[in-house]
């Protein structure tokens, strides 16, 4: 027996699969778990991916926009599935990255932050932070390979600035285009984050 229009229209919306924000920001971080683990893994060309955190690119992306509680949930996830996947100070990756993402979104109160431009600069900014941030919590905890000078942390911060910044060149188009409506803000949503600073 052959389905009516009305009929096969709704089994096809029962076939396409449609996800919610928290679902596809789940996906999104164990897609950058596997990226991130896989690729610094690659013969040959797994150099040109050590300084590329795809957990920070995901953070700056959903920090933009200004939902405190989302951003550093995002960043404090990532952070930790990070420390998990390379276990070398177990809480300062997803410390790091929360802080880094409550900031941003913080700060997207009061200034636009949400622009692709504005992205691209805020991007090598966090990329900074997130590498002296977390250099300082393995010197605090004398976790810091012995001989390593100020300048050995700048240039980890300088590289890690060019590669989050050219990663993210490729997937900032990529994210607005599976998260994009998904996460943005409209304008009858009431941010959590604070109104005044």
């Amino acid at each position: 027996m052959r389905q009516s229009l009305p009929q096969r229209r709704s089994s096809a919306k029962l076939a396409s699969l449609d996800l919610g924000p928290a679902a596809r920001v789940t996906i999104a971080l164990f897609l950058m778990t596997a990226l991130q683990t896989i690729l610094v893994r690659l013969p040959r060309l797994g150099f040109l991916f050590e300084h590329v955190d795809f957990m920070l690119i995901l953070t700056v992306f959903v920090g933009v926009q200004p939902r405190a509680l989302r951003a550093a949930l995002v960043g404090m996830t990532g952070g930790l599935l990070q420390d998990f996947v390379l276990g070398v100070l177990y809480g300062a990756n997803g410390f790091v990255k929360m802080l880094i993402g409550y900031t941003l979104a913080a700060a997207s109160v009061k200034f636009s932050l949400d622009s692709k431009l504005t992205r691209l600069l805020v991007l090598p900014l966090a990329s900074v932070t997130n590498a002296g941030l977390f250099a300082f919590f393995l010197y605090f905890f004398s976790l810091l390979p012995p001989g390593t000078t100020f300048r050995d942390v700048v240039r980890v911060g300088m590289l890690s600035l060019l590669g989050n910044g050219l990663a993210g060149l490729a997937l900032f188009p990529l994210g607005d285009r599976w998260l994009g409506k998904w996460i943005s803000v409209r304008s009858n949503d009431e941010p959590i984050a604070p109104r005044a600073f």
